[in-house]
């Protein structure tokens, strides 16, 4: 019997809906339903000691576009426990992890300079605060034969909720901070998350977490800007 899981026999092609030019005010419900992207991955439990994950949670991932940017919005529902977000630990804090390829260039296992992984957690943790200012940070991909220009994430606009079970969270990417961002000329890119949560665990967008999804552009779904 194959090990390998059935998601990984296809290859994922989304479209993402255009955010009307007028809708400038950021929420952190800023994008509804009619932007929700479909997640095929599962839950995998935490690897910090707990024996199990606590169930799956009511999770949304939104993703819309317009010449000047990117949109995203996260909901995450169903917490018993509060979010934890450490500056040393970060890719094991509680965040979402995303990556772009501006390009779409998925024939290739390694990351060119027009791939991006950015990580977003519901606290900053340049903070000293517990309270409602996420944090957005880039991270180099590992392996990666390129990166992009330096990315000023100080640029990025985000809007955040806490929740008594969970968070929302939008945010808004200048696409001219992204190297190689032209919907004019290129009109599919590759994007792939993988969120982390330490009440829930792991969960991708298509694959398991054992699979290099955070390098390996290869992986990652094609995303038409329609």
């Amino acid at each position: 019997m194959s090990t390998f899981p059935p998601n990984f026999l296809f290859s994922l092609r989304l479209d993402a809906k255009s955010v009307p030019a007028g809708r400038t005010r950021l929420t952190p419900e800023f994008l509804g339903a009619e932007y929700e992207l479909p997640v095929l991955g599962r839950y995998a439990p935490p690897r910090t000691g707990a024996s199990d994950a606590a169930g799956r949670p009511d999770f949304h991932f939104r993703f819309g576009w317009r010449a000047d940017g990117l949109f995203l919005t996260v909901i995450l529902r169903g917490k018993k426990r509060p979010v934890v977000v450490a500056p040393q630990r970060l890719e094991t804090s509680d965040a979402l992890s995303l990556m772009l390829d501006t390009r779409d260039v998925r024939v290739i296992h390694r990351a060119t300079r027009f791939c991006h992984r950015l990580l977003f957690t519901p606290i900053d943790p340049k903070s000293d605060a517990s309270g409602a200012a996420p944090g957005v940070v880039w991270l180099p991909i590992h392996r990666a034969k390129a990166h992009p220009n330096p990315v000023d994430t100080a640029r990025f606009e985000t809007a955040y909720a806490a929740k008594k079970d969970g968070w929302q969270l939008s945010v808004f990417i200048p696409g001219d901070t992204l190297t190689g961002y032209d919907p004019a000329e290129h009109t599919r890119i590759g994007m792939s998350f993988v969120l982390f949560d330490n009440e829930f665990g792991w969960l991708t967008q298509q694959l398991p977490d054992y699979f290099p999804v955070a390098e390996d552009p290869s992986l990652w779904a094609a995303v038409d800007l329609v």
